[in-house]
């Protein structure tokens, strides 16, 4: 369930397997594993405001290449988050309660 104020937004991404494909998909993975939670190997969650989206696909674009790949943003509401069905493992770092000591 998004944090109040923000909403889910799930992003898929397909870059070509090919040496310079293989750096832009580094650079993708990089940036949204500092802004969300990987859920399967291209495939992450974002909880963020939908102000911040415009941000988020700004830097996308800077990353791929619009000719070769594709990445596909969901946006999910709070009705629908909450019944996303999850089967098998866990991701890493599944959201919740995060306490700093």
């Amino acid at each position: 369930m998004p944090r109040p104020g923000n909403m889910l937004f799930l992003i898929s991404y397909d870059i070509l397997s090919t040496p310079s494909g293989d750096r832009r998909r580094a650079r993708v993975a990089r940036y949204l594993e500092g802004i969300g939670l990987r859920v399967q190997m291209s495939v992450f969650e974002l909880d963020i405001s939908p102000e911040k989206l415009g941000s988020v696909c700004a830097a996308l674009e800077e990353r791929i290449l619009l000719e070769q790949d594709t990445v596909r943003i969901y946006p999910l509401c709070g009705t629908c988050a909450a019944k996303v069905i999850k089967m098998g493992v866990e991701a890493p770092l599944e959201r919740g309660s995060v306490m700093i000591w």
